[in-house]
């Protein structure tokens, strides 16, 4: 069913990982790997946690290493993760179905993440997906990563739309506070890499617990 395009015109900002896709454990792997290179004993459980920060962050705060280091680290990371894990992404339950929906209803979506560019669009253009998302935004697309709202706001410029009438979707705090922050009125936050707490302490205004709630949400908001 087509809904009035009119009255429900308006963004629709993605997260990626964990939101999208089930990438969050290659990413943890990747980790770990790298890690175990550098010589560091790090399990992916302790990593996971982290994701939904910018990678380069989370080495930060794994290693306490000076900058130049964290720098080579996380460059081996990307080498790691694109090489090995990158091209082994799937989407989640129900991402298919909702894009499709939303797309065919003429929302704006776009993606937030902060994922690289680079691997946001190889994960967006292997999925098929590429046509239905008018900006994709990664961690250096712009100066600063979420929690801050310039990326945000820059892809809601980019598809012309007013923060108060569009939606932003994320499992963690990063995404919640980056719509907060640009005055994304309806924050939808997912379950599954964060408990409904965390999210709702970091803005979420509804929680769902899979992709099929998340477009009955949008849909009949």
């Amino acid at each position: 069913m087509l809904l009035n395009v009119e009255k429900h015109s308006s963004t629709i900002i993605f997260d990626l990982d964990g939101t999208l896709v089930d990438s969050l454990n290659g990413i943890g792997l990747a980790m770990e790997k790298t890690l175990a290179g550098f010589g560091y004993d790090i399990k992916i459980d302790n990593i996971l946690p982290r994701i939904g920060a910018p990678m380069i962050q989370v080495v930060e705060e794994l290693t306490n290493e000076n900058s130049s280091k964290i720098n080579i680290i996380y460059e081996q990371y990307l080498n790691i993760y694109r090489k090995d894990y990158l091209h082994e992404i799937l989407p989640l339950d129900g991402a298919n179905n909702l894009i499709d929906n939303l797309y065919k209803n003429h929302f704006s979506l776009a993606i937030v993440t902060n994922k690289t560019e680079y691997d946001a669009k190889s994960v967006v253009k292997e999925l098929d997906w590429i046509k239905q998302f008018k900006i994709i935004v990664g961690r250096d697309t712009k100066k600063l990563p979420k929690p801050h709202p310039e990326g945000t706001i820059y892809a809601l410029n980019r598809c012309n739309s007013e923060p108060q009438n569009s939606v932003f979707v994320g499992d963690t705090e990063y995404d919640m506070a980056a719509g907060k922050n640009a005055g994304v009125k309806s924050l939808i936050g997912l379950l599954g890499s964060r408990s409904a707490s965390q999210l709702k302490n970091a803005g979420a205004t509804q929680v769902a617990s899979n992709l099929a709630e998340v477009e009955e949400i949008i849909l009949h908001r």
